[in-house]
């Protein structure tokens, strides 16, 4: 079996049980007219079977559309899945496989590129419902870029952390007609990526100075992935057609369909079904109560099989979020652990280098510099200075876990941190020119430069983010370093 097409489209978790049945219903009252378009039941062979697996009420709902395959020795399944992600998100599914019907070992695609007919009901329900990407529409028309600001923007969607559909950027303004990704490479794309035309050289200038180097260009389609672990991977496709383009993101979105659920009865197929056939077929009572026994057997088989897959892609989902769990909870108790210590003995607050000292045992995502202690000195703040400089190490740390984890990528670092501390995200290039010293620390044998810092008051915290090894390095804790305004 082969899924040669797929879309995943997600609704944001209603508000409320009625809530929920009306947008069920809602994608119920537009599968129906789209079924009787394109396989009308006056129409309907012996080959062609609809099967309807509950209601759209119900928490799993399914139809499959089972046909002869146009060109393949092969049946050719349409399926429309409706059911809830674990947080409640009302996801719709909408597949194309192509399932052999015999032994022969045939070279076979395993992409398909869409007819109408099938993303024709994608269109209608992104249209119905207005779904958002990164809060960008999905649509089946490309999205037109005139400006050298709207140029900037697509470069911004790239950058979306919330975005998870790529992005196809194609540099137009001196193509005329001979535009690779047209309106047919959008509308097959529709729910898979969204095609981005910079249909002038303003767009186009606008879009690389966000950057600022060339990324688009009209010698090549750019594909900018959603973003992951390693940030954003960009792929740069040759200005021919779009065959190879459309293959691959297909094949891309088939990658990340999530395991269909059971659905919560049992089929209610049309009168005509292959069993019954068989049994009118059949001269035997006894053989044609075996071969329905049978079937009835091997589809009871693939339930517990996909209930089973769905266990245990439960189970993965779990297992992954009770460590993180369990990580965040071991932090947060040696963290209260060092905050109490503190609490109880009020002295210790009065004692800068205590302090430090106590955040460097108890912060342990954060890497301290060997320096730190000999860069404070004797150095003393007061009590409500060093429970700033305490509490500020204390977030840092938290901060410092998710970036090691992968939760926040290197690039917006600084601005969480802006939203946490009073934070200054860098120090001016004349204060690096003039005391680059007082700023230079070894990390892993090489000399790096300090310049993201948090205030405390007349204290500051000065750390270096190592971007490869996603790591935090506290290389000062203590006195204002000398900038533009030392004398």
């Amino acid at each position: 079996m082969l899924t040669v097409y797929g879309v995943t489209l997600i609704l944001p978790k209603p508000k409320d049980a009625a809530t929920e049945i009306t947008v069920r219903e809602t994608v119920g009252r537009l599968i129906e007219p789209w079924l009787e378009r394109t396989w009308p039941e006056s129409k309907r062979t012996n080959t062609t079977q609809v099967t309807a697996r509950s209601s759209v009420t119900e928490k799993v709902f399914r139809l499959d559309v089972s046909e002869q395959h146009p060109t393949d020795d092969a049946r050719q399944v349409t399926l429309v899945s409706l059911f809830n992600n674990v947080r409640g998100d009302i996801i719709i599914d909408i597949r194309r496989e192509v399932r052999p019907t015999g032994p022969l070992i045939l070279p076979r695609t395993r992409s398909e590129r869409p007819p109408t007919a099938l993303t024709s009901l994608v269109a209608d329900i992104t249209r119905e419902f207005r779904i958002r990407d990164a809060q960008q529409l999905v649509s089946g028309n490309p999205i037109r870029a005139t400006s050298s600001t709207e140029g900037a923007a697509i470069a911004a969607l790239i950058e979306a952390p919330s975005r998870r559909l790529p992005l196809v950027v194609e540099c137009t303004s001196t193509k005329g007609s001979g535009t690779t990704t047209g309106n047919d490479t959008a509308r097959v794309l529709i729910g898979i990526a969204h095609v981005c035309h910079l249909a002038t050289a303003e767009a186009e200038q606008g879009f690389n100075d966000y950057y600022g180097t060339r990324k688009a260009s009209s010698s090549w389609v750019l594909v900018a992935w959603p973003r992951a672990a390693r940030g954003i991977a960009t792929t740069e496709y040759p200005q021919r057609d779009d065959e190879r383009l459309v293959d691959e993101l297909i094949a891309a979105a088939v990658g990340s369909l999530p395991l269909l659920p059971r659905p919560t009865a049992r089929p209610q197929s049309p009168p005509k079904v292959p069993i019954q056939q068989v049994v009118a077929n059949t001269t035997s009572p006894e053989v044609g109560d075996l071969r329905r026994k049978n079937q009835e057997l091997e589809q009871q088989l693939n339930e517990i099989r996909d209930e089973n897959d769905s266990l245990i892609e439960n189970l993965t989902t779990t297992e992954h979020l009770s460590a993180k769990m369990a990580e965040d909870r071991d932090r947060y108790r040696d963290q209260l652990t060092a905050l109490l210590t503190l609490r109880d003995d009020a002295r210790q607050w009065n004692n800068t280098a205590q302090v430090v000292l106590m955040a460097k045992q108890s912060f342990t995502m954060l890497d301290f510099h060997p320096d730190v202690e000999s860069r404070l000195g004797k150095a003393q703040f007061p009590p409500a200075t060093n429970q700033r400089i305490f509490g500020s190490l204390l977030e840092l740390n938290n901060l410092a876990a998710r970036l090691r984890r992968g939760d926040i990528e290197p690039h917006l670092f600084n601005t969480y941190c802006a939203e946490k501390f009073n934070f200054a995200p860098s120090v001016s290039d004349n204060a690096i020119n003039k005391f680059g010293q007082d700023y230079t620390i070894v990390w892993n044998g090489a000399p790096v430069q300090l310049g993201p810092h948090i205030r405390c008051n007349e204290a500051r915290v000065y750390f270096y983010m190592d971007v490869k090894q996603r790591r935090i390095v506290v290389g000062h804790v203590g006195e204002h370093l000398r900038d533009k305004s030392t004398n």
